[in-house]
């Protein structure tokens, strides 16, 4: 009885399988079902949006985006045809970018690809034959535009013979540039003040061609060609009323790769030293760990975390002054935790803070678009809650190049960002008045770059070390005296 009840249900099952699915071919095989989408690609510019395809199946049936940028709606159906919507994000990588949706029906499955283009930022190029020249060369979407996807990284150009007589965009669009050929064309002059890293430069064939703007401190390289008689021409430095250069250091030394020890000197010191700062400071260097560089043109001030250390340079004229025009040209590091600083302390130690101390500029990157300045005596100092200092608000100073300058007479202290005055102090102003503690400054000081991590005032809010390594950038220094 047990035997014949077993057999009847194991029927019963297999006549409902074949009833309710799709029977077996006759040589045993699954049948071959019926799925069609449309349309069978999806190409789209870089927006969000939503594209829908059209399911048409002979049974159930799924579907699978192989990507997070991509979803659909709904994930699957039944036989018929059913609309599906697919979502696809904005594409923010600056990058084309490619995968496909994964549709399945029994032992099917189909490949819709899914292909989304970048977000075209045309750059503006102000003469219409150096436009024609670059499109020419550069255009590989062939759409008419130039575009940022299509400068980046350009380091090589050659727009010999095509009719140019103005270039002066190229420094801004081509800050990479190592070789550029220009012959043949009708150019009068030559803009490369910001092409430090050009090697090779073709400009014969241009017969009216009399000067060329260069960066500081020129010097010619081997690799450049010019029609003879051309005159480099050099920056003029900007010199305050009354006042002469005395001492700069513009970074543009190409034998060099770290700063000049002849003008420089490092302080180096373990986490904690002042300020319960975390980095330890270095003498621009620690096996491969560079923290001072100088390349194309500017100081690079890093701060690189290493095994369980950050490490980062802490660097000193080995000159110093009593009163001047004190100069520097920044673009400071981003990130919580960072506090770059370009400042001055005397020469003789003679403790703090009665020996003084002049903060030209001050950041930190948990408040990330203001940068300050103080100074700090026996009388005024910030552990006594009594310094005095001024702050301003500048939106671009971690992403583009500001002045910041000191100067500094007998009777005052000021400074400046970009020429507008920031701090102004007198100690006459105050009810103390002129005396050792509330103007220590009238004796020689140094001036000090470097970049701390965390510490009572740069970890006020905590430290994010996601932003290292941080770079803190130095175009120039400069001194003036009367």
């Amino acid at each position: 009885m047990m035997r014949f009840n077993s057999l009847f249900i194991l029927t019963v099952i297999a006549v409902l399988f074949f009833a309710c699915g799709d029977k077996p071919n006759q040589d045993g095989t699954a049948p071959e079902i019926n799925l069609q989408v449309t349309p069978q690609s999806i190409s789209v510019s870089s927006a969000a949006q939503d594209v829908v395809l059209t399911v048409g199946a002979d049974s159930d049936w799924g579907v699978t985006p192989l990507d997070s940028w991509v979803k659909t709606s709904p994930t699957g159906g039944i036989k018929g045809q059913t609309d599906v919507k697919v979502t696809i994000e904005e594409n923010k990588t600056g990058d084309e970018r490619q995968t496909a949706l994964l549709f399945r029906v029994g032992t099917q499955k189909i490949e819709i690809p899914v292909h989304q283009h970048y977000k075209v930022e045309s750059v503006s190029v102000s003469d219409p034959a150096l436009l024609a020249a670059l499109l020419k060369i550069l255009d590989k979407d062939g759409d008419g535009v130039l575009s940022t996807k299509e400068i980046e990284g350009v380091t090589e150009l050659d727009l010999s013979n095509a009719g140019l007589t103005d270039i002066s965009d190229l420094s801004k669009l081509f800050p990479d540039l190592v070789s550029l050929n220009v012959s043949g064309n009708d150019l009068k002059t030559i803009d490369i003040r910001l092409l430090s890293k050009l090697k090779q430069l073709n400009a014969s064939g241009n017969p009216g061609l009399t000067t060329i703007y260069v960066w500081s401190d020129f010097v010619v390289p081997s690799g450049f060609i010019v029609p003879e008689g051309v005159e480099y021409v050099e920056p003029e430095i900007y010199t305050p009323a009354g006042y002469t250069l005395v001492w700069r250091d513009e970074f543009n030394d190409p034998s060099l790769t770290m700063p000049d020890t002849k003008e420089w000197w490092y302080e180096t010191a373990e986490p904690g030293w002042v300020n319960n700062e975390l980095q330890t400071y270095v003498a621009g260097r620690v096996g491969d760990i560079v923290t001072a560089d100088v390349s194309d043109g500017t100081l690079k001030i890093r701060a690189i975390k290493s095994g369980n250390r950050v490490y980062s340079a802490r660097v000193n004229t080995r000159k110093n002054w009593t009163y001047g025009y004190f100069e520097a040209r920044l673009k400071l590091p981003k990130g919580k935790g960072t506090w770059p600083a370009f400042w001055m302390m005397p020469s003789v130690w003679s403790g703090w803070p009665e020996g003084g101390e002049i903060d030209i500029m001050e950041h930190v990157g948990c408040v990330p678009t203001e940068v300050s300045s103080s100074i700090h005596c026996k009388s005024y100092y910030h552990a006594i809650g009594t310094q005095k200092t001024a702050a301003k608000k500048i939106a671009t100073v971690m992403d583009e190049f500001h002045t910041y300058a000191l100067e500094w007479t007998p009777e005052y202290i000021k400074t400046y960002v970009d020429g507008q005055q920031l701090f102004y102090y007198n100690p006459d102003d105050y009810s103390q008045g002129r005396n050792a503690n509330t103007w220590p400054f009238n004796k020689a000081f140094e001036l000090k770059l470097n970049l701390a991590w965390g510490g009572d005032w740069g970890g006020m809010y905590g430290v994010d070390e996601s932003c290292l390594p941080a770079t803190y950038e130095i175009d120039y220094v400069r001194v003036f005296q009367k």
